[in-house]
């Protein structure tokens, strides 16, 4: 049976999908990490933020690589939850927005563009 190859587009569509869940997951990290576990916490960051696969998380702190899985998924489902909740990560985005779309508005006004600045 022949195997079908995926196309280039489909390889870096994947890939896309790969960075775009990574830079998200380290934003909800940042604005939510104190909210979950150590153990959560430690392991999200691990993985997201150092890169480590989970093999070598489960190899660090003694325990299985599905059992690093686990924790990882239960830590990303919490962080969807107050991402939903209370939406900080999506207001700090609409706000930078804005405040580029303003320092765009600005021009040379030196003044206004610092002001702008001291916001993000």
């Amino acid at each position: 049976m022949k195997q079908i190859e995926p196309s280039k587009e489909q390889v870096a569509h994947s890939a896309d999908k790969v960075i775009i869940r990574t830079v998200t997951t380290a934003m909800l990290l940042d604005a939510y990490g104190d909210l979950l576990t150590d153990r959560q916490r430690d392991y999200l960051s691990l993985f997201y933020e150092e890169d480590l696969s989970l093999a070598e998380i489960g190899e660090k702190f003694s325990i299985t690589r599905q059992a690093v899985h686990d924790t990882i998924r239960h830590g990303e489902a919490q962080l969807l939850e107050y991402e939903s909740a209370l939406r900080l990560v999506e207001k700090n985005q609409t706000r930078q927005k804005i405040i580029l779309q303003l320092q765009a508005l600005t021009g040379n006004n030196r003044q206004i563009a610092d002001l702008l600045e001291q916001l993000l």
